[in-house]
């Protein structure tokens, strides 16, 4: 599996951290942004879903709300469990699924 770096946009005008990547900037309006790598963050709350719909026998999906080091919060799937306060690097995959590793 091959992945990237997680990138958030950055508001030119006010300096507003965002992801997903927006047209318009929710803090001034403005529509011009860079974007800048995210290594990581700090996990804020963690869940397992056990039970999928159509994904009988498929396993367990670990989920983490994620805050990155540039501000936004971010939805990460983990390989395993995570707890509130673990430090995590974030990437993205191929088929555009956000990953959180363990330090």
């Amino acid at each position: 599996m091959s992945e990237t770096v997680l990138a958030i946009q950055r508001c030119n005008a006010c300096g507003e951290a965002v992801f997903p990547a927006r047209y318009r900037c929710p803090r001034c309006g403005a529509a011009q942004w860079s974007s800048e790598p995210t290594a990581g963050g700090a996990v804020e709350e963690s869940t397992v879903v056990r039970h999928r719909v159509g994904a009988e026998g498929a396993g367990d999906v670990y989920l983490a709300s994620v805050r990155t080091l540039a501000g936004p919060v971010v939805i990460a799937r983990s390989e395993t469990a995570l707890c509130a306060g673990d430090a995590v690097a974030l990437a993205i995959d191929d088929a555009m699924r956000v990953w959180a590793r363990a330090r």
